[in-house]
């Protein structure tokens, strides 16, 4: 890559499960990244800049102003409460950053990290990036933190909002809800196992948002795609196979008693994610089906387990 070329890059939530993926793609690809950092460590050759989102002040970056601002960092909540709570903070730090972006002359390029639960359970419709919001879940909460910047999408201020579906890897969800119990023998099905499922390996979500906040079109949407959709039976039978477990069924009203009715609405919703976008659909996913990306996934939280 010509020094020309290199940008610089600002990452916020890079010491996560996917910023973690994004500075990696980033630094393979030789570009200078900056991070906002709250406590976690962070990889080597990444300048670490304190802070949070709550209350940081983005005239600090002022100074030497990066090309594209990449936004994983969520404020979270562990309970209905305290989600409420975390959505009404995201949103007023994402009013704090817009009206940042909106003082300079020549902002970077925000790219904002939302999810696909925004658009709800919609069975087996192909859902494109045109298709009306409906928050289920988690999202009920958080999109607070998308909606300022989806005020301004389209205004001329250069924000894009990216949107994975299900992220599969080493870690969250994949390792909590499937790796651990197959690894005890049993992969639970939760519910029917009729809904679709859509899933990116990390990797490959990482290099999309990557490519989305260096070619991108400011202004857009971009849902983020990499496995054709399958049921989530299916899911749960080939991740089975490769840990060499037993499948079980754990039924609706089993799971919404156990879990609540947030978490099993976000385990059992369907949805087939596809993009408008030539930028993702023509992207090069190391992991294009199921199989390919189940078996990466396992070997990852393996390795984490040897580490």
């Amino acid at each position: 890559m010509a020094v020309s070329d290199k940008k610089h890059i600002f990452v916020l939530g890079g010491s996560g499960f996917i910023g973690s993926a994004v500075i990696a793609s980033l630094q393979h690809q030789g570009h200078r990244i900056s991070a906002l950092n709250r406590r976690s460590a962070l990889p080597e050759g990444v300048e670490g800049i304190p802070g949070d989102i709550r209350n940081f002040d983005w005239r600090v970056l002022e100074k030497d102003l990066p090309d594209a601002i990449i936004h994983l960092a969520r404020i979270a909540g562990r309970g209905r409460f305290s989600r409420w709570i975390a959505g009404r903070q995201g949103r007023a730090a994402s009013k704090r950053l817009i009206q940042w972006l909106e003082s300079l002359q020549r902002p970077p390029h925000l790219v904002f990290t939302s999810g696909t639960l925004v658009y709800g359970d919609r069975g087996r419709e192909a859902v494109d990036e045109t298709a009306p919001l409906n928050p289920i879940a988690f999202q009920r909460d958080y999109i607070k933190a998308e909606y300022p910047v989806l005020g301004v999408s389209g205004m001329g201020l250069p924000v894009s909002i990216v949107r994975p579906p299900w992220i599969i890897g080493g870690g969250s969800w994949f390792r909590q809800f499937y790796f651990s119990q197959g690894r005890n023998g049993t992969v639970t099905q939760f519910g029917s196992g009729e809904n679709l499922m859509s899933l990116v390996h990390v990797k490959d979500c990482a290099g999309q948002i990557c490519a989305v906040a260096l070619r991108g079109i400011p202004g857009r949407i971009y849902n983020i795609c990499g496995c054709p959709a399958i049921t989530q039976g299916e899911f749960v039978r080939l991740t089975a196979e490769h840990l060499g477990a037993v499948t079980e069924i754990l039924p609706s009203e089993k799971l919404r008693r156990k879990y609540g009715k947030t978490v099993f609405e976000a385990l059992t919703f369907s949805l087939d994610v596809t993009s408008r976008e030539p930028l993702i659909r023509e992207y090069p996913n190391r992991y294009p089906d199921a199989r390919s990306a189940i078996d990466a996934a396992v070997a990852e939280c393996e390795a984490c387990e040897k580490s």
